[in-house]
């Protein structure tokens, strides 16, 4: 998006890696999926890297075209509103990411090793990756330091001390495509419940059931 020197806006195209070209709109809205994926998924999901970068570097080009505009154009504050509004949903995205860190930063850590041993693509960026390690290092430095106090600690098992996210919540979700054969039981049974979803249709269900698919965007949760 472009602010020229009257003020007024025009949406600009960005170009992803594939050559696609998107507009502020279109990366808007990506972002504001992720969020809300991240905000209602119990685990924490791939980092949107592209996404995010595409965002921030359009918040500093409107930053730098915003100073082109005149103190007393009253569009100035209008413009520093949206964004404004852009800042908060990264922001918000970020949080809710350093969040689930702090709480699961030893499972995570756990599957994020794993993921590198298979070669396969890690979940977080890699400033989220150190800061997962910095955490779960101070963390232990503080609780060796204070075993005195719980003569217990010790019988625990690292193991047992583990918090893990809650795979089988339940989760509201729309369907962005048709998606066939979607278990709606826990998917242990022999021959478990299966749904169709068209799309556009919306389901409360297990979300582990359909995570694969929050990842890969056929469903978005809501």
């Amino acid at each position: 998006m472009e602010v020229d020197n009257e003020g007024e806006t025009e949406m600009a195209s960005l170009e992803l890696e594939d050559d696609d070209d998107l507009t502020l709109e279109q990366v808007l809205e990506m972002m504001e999926v992720a969020w809300l994926n991240e905000k209602f998924a119990p685990e924490i999901l791939p980092h949107k890297r592209e996404i995010v970068e595409l965002l921030l570097g359009q918040i500093t080009y409107l930053e730098e075209r915003l100073q082109q505009l005149p103190s007393t154009d009253f569009k100035k504050g209008i413009h520093q509103m949206e964004i404004d509004r852009l800042r908060y949903l990264l922001t918000s995205y970020l949080r809710l990411r350093l969040e689930k860190i702090e709480t699961f930063h030893k499972q995570i850590l756990l599957e994020e090793e794993k993921r590198a041993d298979e070669n396969e693509a890690l979940y977080l960026s890699p400033k989220e990756l150190e800061f997962a390690q910095e955490f779960e290092q101070d963390l232990e430095a503080h609780l060796a330091a204070n075993m005195n106090f719980c003569p217990n600690w010790q019988e625990s098992t690292a193991t047992e001390r583990i918090v893990q996210p809650n795979l089988n919540s339940m989760v509201f979700l729309k369907a962005k495509k048709d998606v066939e054969g979607i278990a709606i039981d826990d998917g242990k049974a022999e021959s478990s419940d299966l749904i169709d979803l068209a799309s556009g249709s919306q389901v409360l269900i297990n979300y582990n059931n359909v995570a694969s698919l929050v990842k890969n965007g056929d469903v978005h949760l809501i």
